[in-house]
């Protein structure tokens, strides 16, 4: 995979998930290959969080429901990174989010966005 795949991980493991999305994206455009919709899903859980930190819930919602139809078919592990581990968290964010839209209290700053991990780490 392009190194600019691995760079999207660093920016989404720093919290940079706008920047995350930007630097996948590109990396989508250009691709051509069978893991472009494993780049997509990728992409979106990096703007689903970015909409989760600005409590922007519809948004985290649609990204996230989004993320987790396109990244299911390459569990438990794709391209060295530990899909089935990243959708656990990414499920558990949704349900913060649903918590929330049904207005009930949630303390988002508990919550503790995942990291996206490698086999090798």
């Amino acid at each position: 995979m392009d190194e600019r795949f691995h760079e999207g991980i660093r920016e989404f493991n720093r919290g940079y998930f706008f920047e995350a999305h930007d630097i996948l994206e590109d990396l989508w455009h250009e691709y051509r290959e069978s893991d472009r919709l494993f780049l997509q899903g990728l992409i979106q859980v990096a703007v689903g969080f970015y909409h989760f930190e600005n409590r922007n819930l519809k948004g985290a919602r649609s990204q996230f429901s989004k993320a987790c139809a396109k990244l299911e078919p390459y569990q438990p592990i794709h391209q060295h990174v530990l899909i089935g581990k990243l959708l656990v968290s990414v499920n558990r964010c949704l349900e913060v989010v649903r918590t929330a839209e049904r207005g009930e209290a949630v303390e988002f700053e508990k919550f503790e966005i995942p990291k996206i991990q490698y086999t090798n780490q």
